[in-house]
C-alpha cells in the first residue's frame, strides 16, 4: 500500500466526513421548526376538541359551531403541512448522515492506520462510503438555505467539534 494512496484515501474520507457533518447538522436544524409547528398546531387542536365536547354537552350551539370551525381549519392545516412527518424525515436523515460521518472517521483514524488493507480493498471501502453519501443525498429531504447557513455558523464557531479534537488543528 503506497503512502500516496493512503493520503488520497484520507483526503476523500475528510471530504465525506465534512459533507456528512454539514448535512447531519443541517437536517437537525431543519427538523426543529417542524417539531415546534407540530406542538403549536397540535396542542390547540387537543384543547379545542375538549372545549367543543363540553360546549356540545351544555347545549352551547354557537360556541360549539365556532370551535368546530376552528378545529376544522387547524386540522386541515395540520394535515396539509404534516409537521410531525417532516420533522421525522429530517431527523432520520440527520441520524443517517451522522452514522456515515462516524463510520468514516473510525475508518480514517483507526482502521486505515492499524489494518494493512490491500490497495483494492482501500479503494472499495472509500467507494462504499461515497455511495452511502450519494444515496443519502438522493433520498433525504431538501435542506432549507437557512438551516445550512446556521450549520455553517455553528461549524465556524466550533460548536460541532468534539472536546478531544479542539486544538488539534
Amino acid at each position: 500500500m503506497s503512502n500516496q494512496l493512503i493520503e488520497k484515501i484520507k483526503e476523500e474520507c475528510l471530504r465525506i466526513e465534512e459533507d456528512a457533518l454539514y448535512s447531519s447538522k443541517s437536517h437537525y436544524n431543519a427538523s426543529s421548526p417542524w417539531e415546534k409547528c407540530n406542538l403549536f398546531i397540535g396542542i390547540p387542536i387537543a384543547i379545542l376538541s375538549a372545549i367543543a365536547g363540553l360546549s356540545a354537552l351544555k347545549d352551547m350551539t354557537t360556541i360549539t359551531i365556532v370551535i368546530s370551525f376552528l378545529l376544522t381549519c387547524l386540522t386541515a392545516i395540520n394535515t396539509a403541512l404534516n409537521p410531525s412527518k417532516r420533522a421525522g424525515h429530517h431527523k432520520s436523515a440527520a441520524g443517517e448522515y451522522n452514522n456515515l460521518k462516524n463510520d468514516v472517521r473510525l475508518f480514517r483514524e483507526i482502521e486505515l492506520i492499524e489494518i494493512a488493507f490491500p490497495d483494492k480493498d482501500l479503494k472499495e471501502k472509500v467507494k462504499v462510503f461515497s455511495d452511502r453519501r450519494n444515496q443519502l443525498n438522493i433520498s433525504s429531504p431538501t435542506i432549507p438555505r437557512w438551516a445550512y447557513e446556521k450549520t455553517q455558523s455553528d461549524v465556524n464557531n466550533g460548536y460541532t467539534q468534539y472536546s478531544i479534537d479542539k486544538g488539534k488543528e
